[in-house]
C-alpha cells in the first residue's frame, strides 16, 4: 500500500506528523491518498501527537492505521470502523463510492458516525483543566488501566485519570524542590522573600504535593511557555492571587534569556504584565480583590475602614480580562466580615444607595454578577476559566494542638493529621462558589475549580511569618512579640502556591459514558431521516424550492446570488395581480458556533414582573423642556396635558431592584459604540427616551442630530459614540419604508429578505429592534424575491409576520454576541375604543396584578416567542409587554402634535382620536431603558 500527502509520496509505511506542524496538539493534519488493497480513494489524515514529543504514525500493509500513545483521525472519502487493540486505537478504512452528499444518505451516515466517534473521543479529553505541559490528546490512559484490571492487576493510576489531584499528602523531596532559588527570579515580590528578609529555615521549600492515588508531572518551564505561545494567562482577585501570579513568573522565568523578558505596570498598578517576548506571551495579573467594583481597588491605598461593595458593578475591571485566553479568579478574605456596605448607583450620584448587607449575601449577589458578565462576554470556544478555592490562614496555633495565643510564627513543619480543617477556611463560603461554578455549569459554560484549600490547610508553616518586607514600621509593642505582627495569611515563594500551579491545567474530563454516548447516537439517526430534506436545501447552490407535504421552503436573503436583483420595494409599488397564499416558509437555521446564552433576565429575580410605585422624589429622569430632541409626538405636556403624574411611577420588580440609572455609566459602556433602534414608531420613541435621558451631560457644542431620515444619528463627540434610529417597521424589506410617507393602502413586504436595512444595521454594535403594530392592519402581500412577472400572494397579518421573523432570525442566527450585542423588545400594546372609552382622560395605572388587555395579541406573542427561544444564546428578550399593560394612564391621548387637522366630529370627542399606541415622555419608555440598561 502506498500513502501520498499532498502530490508528495510517502515512502515506506512511516510517515512523522510534524512534517505538517501542529493543531491542537493533534500533531499534523494533511490530506493524501493510498493505493492498494484494502483502501483506495481519499483520505485526510489527522497525525499523532502524545505527550511532550512528536510520535509516528504507522500504516501497515493491512490497511489498519495505528498510533503509538495519541490517537489520530481519518475522514473523507472512505467509511470508517474503529476497535481497540491493547493500548491502541485502531480505524479500519472501509473501501467506499465517491462521496456525494446529495446523492448517498449512506455516506451521510457513514461521515457523520466517523465524526460523531472522534468528537465523542475527543469530548474524553478535553483541556478544561489540562496541565499547559502536558500532552492533550492521550487517550490510552484508560485503555492500558482496563487491560491491566482485566488481567488481575492493580495499575496504579496516572495523572490524568480519575485521581483526585486534591486528595494527598505533603512529602518531604529536597532532591527535586524548590523548582526555583527566590534569588535568581528577577521578579520576586518582597513580601513573599522570606529568606531575603531573615528566615532561617528554609525547608518549607523541600515539599512536594503527593496525591494519593497518582502521581503529578515534573514542571517543565520550557513545555508550559509553548504552550502559552500567542496567548494571555491572567490573574484576577487580591494578594493571594497576585502571589500565585508571581509564583507562574519565577517558574518561567529562568526559561527565558534576559533580554527576551519585561514586566510592565498599567492603570495606576491594576495591572502587571509579564512578557515572554520569544513566545509573544504574557503572565498578567489584575487586582480586583473582590471581583466587583468597591472602594477598595486602588492597588496600594486599599485599606479602609468602611468597605464600600458596588455589587452589580463589574465593568471598570472586566474589560481588562475579555480577551484572555486563560482567566484565573479568586476572592476571598476581603469578604471576612459580618456585614459590607452595599452601594446601588454611582458614588458620585445624588440619587445613590447605600446599605448594610450581610456579607454572606454579598457575597453571592457579586458571584451573580461575576456569573452573568462571565456568560455573556466570555468565547468559550477560546477562553478556559478557573476559580481558585480559599487560601487557609493559620491565625491560632491552638487549632492543631499548639499553645494558646500563638500563630504560625516559629512553625516549622506541615500538619499531618489528614482532614484537619482550620477556623480561617469557612465552608459556607465555597458552598457559594460551588453553587455559583454549577449555576454557569447549567448555563453551558464550564469554570474549573481549583481545590487548593484542604492541601493549604496542612501547611502552617509555609507563610512569611515576620520574615517579609513590612510596610509599615512596628510598634514597639509589636517588635517585642513577633506574634502579633505575623502575615499567616500569604506563602512564602517558593513554596505553596508553586504547587497549585503544577496542576492547574492537569484535570481531564472523564470518558463519556458509553450509555450517553449511545443515546446521543440513537437521537442522531432518529433526526437524520426527518431533517433529510432540509440538509438538501442547505447544500443547494441556488434557489430550488423543495417540496415536503405540500410546505415549500425558501431560504432567506439570497437575491443578491440571483441572475437578478428584484426591484426596490417603495410607496409607489404595485402588486401585478395578486393569489393565494401558496405556503412558502421561511427556512433558517443557525450555523455558528454557540457562545453562550443570554437571558431575559440578569437577575435571579424576574425583573419584569412586578409593579408600578409613585415615586415623585426620583422621577422623572429628565424633564420635557430640556430634552431638544424631544418629538412633538410624544411631548404631552407641551400639548396641554395638564396632569403630570404619568411621569412619577417607577417600575418595582418584585424580588428586586433595578440597577439606578446612571448617565456616565451608561455612555462609558457606549464608548466608541453604535447603539441603533430598529423597528417602528414605538421603537423610535425608546430611541427618543434614550436621546433625553443621555444628551444631558454632553456640551451643546460636543453633540449633534442628523436630520429625520431612515437613519437618524445622535452623536456624543467626547465618546466618539452614537445613539441611532433606523426606520423598519417590518424588519424585511416593505413598500412602508419611508420614514415620512409610509401609509399605503396596500402593505407590500418581501417575506424573505431583510438584506436592505440589514446592510445599515449590521455595523452597529448594540441593536434593539422590534415589529408588532404594523402587522395588525390587515392583510398583507408578499411579493417574493424570486418573484419576477409582479405577482403578490395574500396572507394574513400574523403570517406574513412568522415569514418576515424567520428572514429576520436567519440574520441574527449568524451573530456573533461576542462582537454584537442584540436584543428584542416585545409588543407595546395598543388601547382600542370600548364602548366606555379608551385611555382618554386616564390619569392612574391599573392596579390588578397580571391584567391583560385585548391589546396584545397572545398568538403573535406565542409566535415570536418560538422565534426568539431558537436565538436565547444570539438575542435578549426585554419583555416589556405585561409591565407596559398597566400604563393606561402613559399614552399621549389627544396631548400631542397631530400631522392632519382634526375634523368637527372628532374634535367633539376626544375619544376618537385619542393616540392610546404611543407613550407621553417621560415616561413608560424611559423604564424600558432602564431595562436595557439592566443588561448592558
Amino acid at each position: 500500500m502506498k500513502l501520498w500527502v499532498g502530490e508528495t509520496e510517502i515512502k515506506g509505511n512511516r510517515w512523522k506528523g510534524k512534517e505538517l506542524g501542529s493543531i491542537c496538539g493533534f500533531g499534523g493534519e494533511g490530506r493524501g491518498r493510498t493505493e492498494g488493497e484494502p483502501t483506495g480513494g481519499e483520505v485526510e489524515v489527522l497525525v499523532v501527537k502524545g505527550g511532550a514529543e512528536q510520535r509516528e504514525v504507522s500504516w501497515g500493509e493491512d490497511g489498519f492505521w495505528e498510533g503509538e500513545e495519541g490517537w489520530g483521525g481519518v475522514a473523507g472519502k472512505v467509511a470508517t470502523m474503529w476497535h481497540t487493540s491493547g493500548s491502541h486505537v485502531k480505524i479500519v478504512l472501509v473501501p467506499t463510492k465517491t462521496w456525494n452528499i446529495r446523492s448517498s444518505l449512506h455516506s451521510l451516515i457513514a461521515i457523520l458516525v466517523t465524526t460523531v466517534l472522534v468528537a465523542a473521543v475527543y469530548l474524553t479529553l478535553d483541556g478544561g483543566l489540562q496541565l499547559l505541559y502536558q500532552d492533550y490528546c492521550h487517550i490510552t490512559t484508560t485503555l492500558e488501566t482496563s487491560a491491566a484490571a482485566a488481567a488481575g492487576e492493580n495499575p496504579k493510576l496516572p495523572s490524568s485519570s480519575r485521581c483526585n489531584l486534591f486528595s494527598g499528602k505533603w512529602v518531604f523531596d529536597n532532591q527535586s524542590y524548590p523548582l526555583y532559588k527566590e534569588k535568581q527570579c528577577t521578579y520576586m515580590s518582597d513580601q513573599l522573600a522570606c529568606e531575603k528578609f531573615g528566615r532561617k529555615d528554609l525547608s518549607y521549600q523541600n515539599w512536594r504535593w503527593q496525591p494519593h492515588q497518582c502521581d503529578l508531572p515534573r514542571f517543565n518551564a520550557t513545555a508550559l511557555l509553548e504552550r502559552l505561545r500567542n496567548k494571555r494567562l491572567v490573574f484576577v482577585g487580591d494578594s493571594l492571587n497576585r502571589g500565585q501570579w508571581v509564583s507562574m513568573v519565577c517558574l518561567v522565568d529562568s526559561a527565558i534569556s534576559p533580554k527576551l523578558k519585561s514586566m510592565q505596570t498599567k492603570f495606576n498598578g491594576s495591572l502587571h504584565i509579564f512578557k515572554a517576548t520569544e513566545y509573544n506571551a504574557t503572565v498578567e495579573f489584575y487586582w480586583a480583590p473582590l471581583l466587583v467594583e468597591s472602594n477598595s481597588d486602588d492597588p496600594v491605598n486599599h485599606r479602609l475602614p468602611d468597605r464600600i461593595v458596588r455589587v452589580q458593578a463589574i465593568e471598570k475591571h472586566a474589560r481588562h480580562w475579555t480577551d484572555a485566553d486563560f482567566l484565573v479568579f479568586n476572592s476571598y478574605l476581603w469578604w471576612r466580615r459580618d456585614q459590607m456596605n452595599v452601594l446601588w448607583g454611582s458614588s458620585e450620584s445624588s440619587d445613590a444607595i447605600y446599605k448594610d448587607v450581610e456579607m454572606f449575601r454579598v457575597y453571592e449577589m457579586a458571584l451573580q454578577t461575576w456569573s452573568d458578565w462571565l456568560e455573556v462576554h466570555v468565547n468559550r470556544t477560546k477562553t478556559k476559566l478557573f476559580f481558585v478555592s480559599m487560601s487557609p490562614t493559620h491565625q491560632s496555633a491552638k487549632e492543631w494542638g499548639g499553645e494558646s495565643g500563638e500563630n504560625c510564627y516559629k512553625e516549622t513543619k506541615p500538619i499531618t493529621e489528614e482532614g484537619y480543617w482550620g477556623n480561617g477556611s469557612d465552608p459556607k463560603m465555597l458552598r457559594l462558589v460551588e453553587n455559583a461554578l454549577d449555576g454557569l455549569k447549567v448555563r453551558g459554560l464550564d469554570v474549573q475549580m481549583l481545590n487548593i484549600t484542604q492541601l493549604s490547610e496542612y501547611r502552617k508553616e509555609g507563610h512569611p511569618s515576620i520574615y517579609r518586607k513590612q510596610w509599615e514600621p512596628l510598634t514597639e509593642e509589636q517588635a517585642s512579640n513577633p506574634s502579633t505582627f505575623a502575615d499567616c495569611i500569604h506563602w512564602c515563594l517558593p513554596g505553596v502556591p508553586d504547587q497549585w500551579q503544577r496542576w492547574k491545567w492537569n484535570k481531564k474530563k472523564t470518558h463519556v459514558p458509553a450509555l450517553v454516548f449511545f443515546f446521543f447516537m440513537f437521537i442522531v439517526f432518529s433526526n437524520l431521516h426527518s431533517q433529510r430534506r432540509i440538509l438538501q436545501i442547505q447544500e443547494s447552490p441556488d434557489r430550488v424550492y423543495h417540496r415536503q407535504d405540500s410546505v415549500t421552503f425558501v431560504k432567506p436573503n439570497l437575491f443578491t446570488q440571483q441572475n437578478h436583483a428584484p426591484e426596490v420595494l417603495d410607496r409607489f409599488s404595485t402588486c401585478n395581480s395578486t393569489r393565494e397564499y401558496s405556503g412558502q416558509t421561511i427556512l433558517w437555521t443557525d450555523r455558528t458556533p454557540e457562545y453562550g446564552h443570554r437571558r431575559e433576565s440578569l437577575e435571579r429575580c424576574d425583573v419584569f414582573s412586578g409593579k408600578w410605585v409613585f415615586d415623585n422624589a426620583s422621577y422623572p429622569l429628565y424633564k420635557e423642556s430640556e430634552c431638544p430632541y424631544m418629538s412633538d409626538q410624544l411631548a404631552c405636556h407641551k400639548h396641554g396635558r395638564p396632569d403630570l403624574g404619568y411621569q412619577y411611577w417607577r417600575w418595582q420588580p418584585h424580588n428586586c431592584n433595578l440597577k439606578r440609572w446612571n448617565v456616565t455609566e451608561m455612555w462609558e459602556k457606549l464608548r466608541g459604540k453604535r447603539l441603533m433602534f430598529v423597528g417602528d414608531s414605538l421603537n423610535r420613541g425608546q430611541w427618543i427616551s434614550m436621546v433625553c435621558l443621555l444628551q444631558s451631560v454632553i456640551p451643546s457644542d460636543k453633540r449633534s442630530m442628523s436630520p429625520n431620515a431612515e437613519l437618524t444619528i445622535f452623536k456624543a463627540e467626547e465618546y466618539n459614540a452614537t445613539v441611532e434610529f433606523l426606520w423598519a417597521p417590518l424588519l424585511v424589506e416593505s413598500n412602508s419604508d419611508d420614514p415620512v410617507n409610509h401609509r399605503t393602502s396596500d402593505r407590500i413586504i418581501r417575506p424573505d429578505s431583510v438584506l436592505k436595512h440589514a446592510s445599515i444595521w449590521e455595523n452597529a454594535d448594540i441593536l434593539i429592534f422590534n415589529s408588532y403594530l404594523w402587522w395588525r392592519q390587515g392583510p398583507v402581500k408578499l411579493l417574493w424575491s424570486a418573484e419576477a412577472n409582479g405577482v403578490c400572494e395574500e396572507v394574513d397579518g400574523l403570517g406574513a409576520m412568522e415569514l418576515a421573523m424567520g428572514a429576520w432570525a436567519d440574520w441574527a442566527s449568524k451573530v456573533n454576541p461576542l462582537k454584537k450585542q442584540v436584543f428584542f423588545v416585545t409588543m407595546s400594546r395598543e388601547w382600542k375604543q370600548e364602548s366606555e372609552g379608551n385611555c382618554y382622560s386616564e390619569k392612574s395605572p391599573i392596579d390588578l396584578e397580571g391584567y391583560w388587555g385585548s391589546g396584545s395579541d397572545l398568538p403573535t406573542m406565542s409566535m415570536v416567542e418560538t422565534v426568539l427561544s431558537k436565538l436565547s444564546s444570539k438575542v435578549s428578550v426585554i419583555n416589556i409587554t405585561q409591565l407596559s399593560e398597566y400604563r393606561k394612564d402613559g399614552h399621549p391621548s389627544i396631548y400631542r402634535k397631530f400631522w392632519e387637522p382634526l375634523k368637527p366630529e372628532q374634535l367633539s370627542k376626544p375619544t376618537s382620536y385619542s393616540d392610546c399606541i404611543h407613550w407621553c415622555l417621560p415616561g413608560v419608555p424611559d423604564v424600558w431603558n432602564e431595562l436595557l440598561f439592566q443588561f448592558l
